[in-house]
């Protein structure tokens, strides 16, 4: 999972409020229901130490939330005296219940679990008179979440449809014809190309009918079709059908999916051969140490066990509490080491990768290295 859009946050030096807020079955009582749940977990961070700008920042939130938001989707927050630093809707936030943990460092570590089967995706309809984008967060387990939608309207005056008269005037409507669909599909890139840029995506997906396809695939550049995959559903026309669409996309996710892990898995028994990857708790955190994670490896329902303790700084952290007099001035904390190697992956430009229950690591944690660290 690429951590870039956090980076900044696990960069900031803390402390940190971070709020789990599972996702339930919304009732009549739910500003209620909403109110009591924040109450709790309001309780619990003052009584951790939080300070009183910290909880006023997320008391703001949640009491200008849309209950119902709240409760269809769960919440992830990340606060601190400077306000709402991380604010993410997600299904399935964390099936343990809500939480609320006041500590030195952002721990997003169930978060980026609870994602890992995730695929952000920007989905294309198109037909050739211009094309919806919906920004997608999809997975088989949790179905797919709509971030965003664009319906782009192509610019070309002339008619996408094909004359039925024949001769010289039926050749230069045609080519006039198909100019205006060649026209309404850059526009449609133009809007793809703004939703990659925001949003992220690992994979576009582009649906709709086969002429919108082909013409939007022609008009879109070598780095947009490297990531785009067809598939044969969709339809802008009133009418069709929105779960013939979803059992498509989410297919199409789930081969992905199963792809990327493979191709994880694969990397990593491959670089192991070349001093490229590290595996168990001490040589991990060795590579965290020095910056050498391109990729933290973490196995789904097995978090990594112990503790470690952190300092100042993303890199200061060490099992050992006196390793860190010299590169940090504040007190060592102990935390779980999973929720440590997170946040030092991310703040110095690595992501996580969740591999299945099946797979076998020691103390199952590993990383994909940008450099040998000789551990």
């Amino acid at each position: 999972m690429d951590l870039s859009r956090t980076r900044d946050l696990f960069e900031r030096q803390g402390p940190f409020a971070t709020v789990y807020l599972e996702a339930t079955n919304p009732g009549e009582n739910a500003a209620k229901q909403t109110e009591l749940r924040w109450r709790g977990l309001s309780d619990s961070l003052s009584e951790q130490g939080a300070d009183d700008k910290t909880i006023a920042a997320l008391d703001d939130l949640f009491s200008s939330t849309a209950p119902g938001d709240l409760n269809a989707y769960g919440r992830v927050v990340v606060a601190s005296s400077d306000g709402v630093l991380f604010d993410e809707p997600v299904e399935g936030v964390d099936r343990s219940g809500d939480s609320a943990t006041w500590s030195p460092l952002p721990e997003l570590g169930t978060y980026f679990r609870s994602q890992s089967g995730s695929v952000r995706v920007v989905l294309v309809v198109a037909d050739q008179t211009g094309g919806d984008v919906y920004q997608v967060v999809a997975s088989n387990v949790e179905g797919a979440r709509e971030v965003s939608e664009e319906t782009i309207k192509g610019s070309a005056v002339e008619s996408v449809h094909k004359p039925r008269e024949g001769g010289n005037a039926h050749k230069h409507r045609q080519r006039r014809h198909a100019e205006a669909a060649y026209q309404n599909a850059a526009d449609v890139v133009k809007g793809v190309e703004s939703a990659v840029s925001s949003f992220r995506p690992e994979l576009i997906v582009l649906a709709g009918e086969v002429n919108g396809r082909e013409v939007v695939r022609t008009e879109m550049p070598k780095g947009l079709l490297e990531i785009t995959r067809e598939i044969e559903a969709g339809s802008r026309a009133a009418g069709a059908s929105e779960d013939a669409l979803e059992d498509a996309l989410l297919t199409e996710v789930g081969r992905f999916a199963t792809e990327r892990e493979t191709a994880i898995d694969q990397q990593f028994r491959e670089a192991k051969g070349h001093a490229n990857a590290a595996e168990g708790l001490e040589p991990v955190l060795e590579a965290a140490r020095t910056g050498a994670i391109a990729t933290l490896i973490l196995v789904d329902a097995h978090p990594v066990a112990g503790e470690l303790y952190v300092g100042d700084s993303p890199e200061a952290l060490s099992t050992d509490p006196a390793n860190l007099s010299s590169i940090s001035d504040a007190e060592p904390v102990k935390r779980p080491a999973e929720q440590v190697l997170v946040r030092a992956t991310g703040a110095l430009g690595g992501d996580v990768a969740v591999l299945g229950a099946g797979a076998e690591l020691q103390d199952n944690v590993g990383a994909l290295l940008r450099f040998p660290t000789g551990s």
